[in-house]
């Protein structure tokens, strides 16, 4: 048996890693983008391109190659059944799963905003309806509308894909569910450095790390990480359109408050986790997806250390 350090037999450090490191290419690749390819920073397409190459090269050379997460060393294959992003099948059923529990999100996000306009003794009416909630008003328009929340789907495939991977190896499935969110709440406090006031932003971090519980649970169930990969991008997409009224209308503190409550907190993540529970039940997902044919114990060990 090794006696090397192995960072993976290490979690809060192999998080602290993955976290520091996602900052360190941040910052190479915006020195990149402004001193070499004269981009303008703080633009649409610098944000873009900065972001999706950090976590490229976070994710698919740094932390495989050069942390060996989730497992120690293994092939790059290997480290893509590990953290669950091969596993793509069954596609009908993962895509149910995902949409639906959207459509939970999406309910809560509205109604959120209509308890909002209730409290403020004002009618919630066909006209208010149709005019907040017009379907021209939901579909971003233009492309970089439709790529900006891309590079968060890679935030799935750190904290649910390899982070929630190597705590697992070592602790419960509800601790190593709770101990990622808590990371990914964490990594939410670098918004402070944009100018977002600080109450929004611990807002930010609150219902991060709740609503993590809700991915956690997700990709465990689904034995997947593309049911919340695509939840993620389509909330990020949307939750603008879906809650401007409260956005224009509410101070700093209330929306934080509604954040916590309605739009990512407490009743979302609530009844999303109570639906997976459900939908798993009713209709198992295989929790051999994607992975290669193995016999007796070795498959049980192979299987145990993936769920």
């Amino acid at each position: 048996m090794s006696k090397h350090f192995q960072l993976y037999q290490h979690p809060w450090l192999a998080m602290l890693a993955v976290m520091l490191s996602w900052i360190v290419c941040l910052f190479i690749f915006a020195i990149i983008s402004g001193g070499l390819f004269k981009q303008t920073p703080g633009t649409q397409s610098t944000v873009f391109t900065t972001t999706l190459l950090a976590h490229i090269t976070l994710l698919f050379l740094i932390v495989p190659f050069v942390f060996r997460l989730p497992e120690g060393k293994r092939s790059f294959k290997a480290y893509l059944d590990a953290i669950r992003l091969s596993h793509l099948r069954p596609v009908f059923q993962l895509l149910l799963l995902a949409l639906s529990c959207y459509l939970i999100q999406v309910l809560c996000q509205i109604g959120g905003v209509l308890v909002y306009r209730l409290s403020h003794d004002l009618p919630v009416n066909w006209a208010f309806i149709h005019i907040e909630y017009h379907l021209t008003k939901l579909v971003p328009s233009g492309s970089w509308s439709w790529l900006e929340p891309f590079p968060s789907i890679f935030e799935e495939v750190a904290f649910r894909g390899v982070v929630l991977s190597v705590f697992l190896l070592k602790y419960s499935k509800p601790k190593a569910i709770l101990f990622s969110s808590i990371g990914f709440g964490a990594m939410h406090l670098l918004n402070l450095t944009g100018g977002k006031e600080l109450s929004w932003v611990l807002g930010q971090v609150a219902w991060s790390v709740i609503f993590g519980l809700f991915y956690g649970v997700l990709v465990i169930k689904a034995n997947s990480l593309w049911p919340a990969m695509l939840v993620h991008y389509l909330g990020n997409l949307f939750i603008a359109p879906l809650t401007a009224y409260l956005q224009n209308s509410a101070s700093m503190q209330t929306q934080t408050m509604y954040g916590i409550i309605f739009f990512f907190g407490f009743i979302p993540t609530t009844l999303m986790i109570l639906w997976i529970l459900l939908f798993t039940k009713i209709w198992p997902i295989s929790v051999r997806n994607g992975l290669p044919e193995i016999k007796g114990t070795e498959a049980a060990a192979a299987v145990e250390r993936i769920q």
